[in-house]
């Protein structure tokens, strides 16, 4: 798995690890372009980066969660990083619950941006029998992304964030996985499922999200 690191200091390691996986048909150096990384470094918050790229390929194979862990998770621990926080765009927000569905105890949490939801037919599936928690309390099917949405609205063992443009075109799915979440953990603004949207949902979950508390000492709120 191709990965780009930034760390908060070239002489040492932080005691938090972020990684963030792009959205689909993107690059790592999307995700620099677009400003996600210099972001966080505007807050000075005091984070090593890791840019993981899972996409398709992982997806299609099955193999999200194991390469993610092999690859990212499992070597970070080992470095002894304190928290690991995972974050994710559109499908790397869905590859992200992939990972946590079965991994999740590992983790510091999750920021989730405009999640892809999962396909038509299973999303159709949760809504047919109520809602994920209903749904959740009759299935005995974990495959494909019903492992995550299991997962989510029986057992979630660590906290997750939502970020959500208003007229996202997977909003219909994104508003059942917010149902799901305490309405404090999910920031709602107007737009569509674009860059600039992500970016500033980014921002605010920076600004007021739990990694807030990592600014170094000189940075003000911008």
């Amino acid at each position: 798995m191709r990965c780009l690191a930034d760390a908060f200091r070239a002489d040492s390691r932080a005691d938090t690890l972020l990684v963030l996986l792009p959205p689909a048909k993107a690059s790592l150096e999307d995700l620099l372009e677009q400003g996600m990384v210099a972001a966080v470094r505007a807050r000075g918050l005091a984070v090593d980066i890791v840019l993981a790229d899972v996409g398709y390929q992982q997806v299609m194979a099955g193999t999200v969660a194991a390469s993610l862990q092999q690859a990212v998770i499992a070597p970070a621990r080992a470095q002894g990083y304190r928290a690991i926080w995972l974050a994710g765009i559109s499908l790397g927000a869905f590859n992200a619950l992939h990972h946590a569905a079965l991994h999740g105890s590992e983790l510091a949490g999750l920021c989730l941006l405009a999640p892809y939801p999962g396909t038509a037919d299973i999303l159709q599936e949760i809504r047919a029998a109520g809602g994920p928690r209903a749904w959740a309390a009759a299935t005995a099917n974990l495959q494909d992304e019903r492992r995550w949405w299991h997962w989510l609205a029986t057992q979630a063992d660590c906290p997750l964030w939502l970020g959500l443009g208003a007229q996202d075109r997977f909003r219909d799915g994104q508003d059942m996985l917010a149902s799901l979440l305490p309405a404090q953990r999910v920031n709602r603004i107007e737009g569509d499922h674009s860059w600039p949207v992500w970016l500033q949902l980014w921002q605010h979950w920076l600004v007021h999200g739990p990694l807030a508390a990592q600014q170094s000492p000189g940075k003000e709120d911008r």
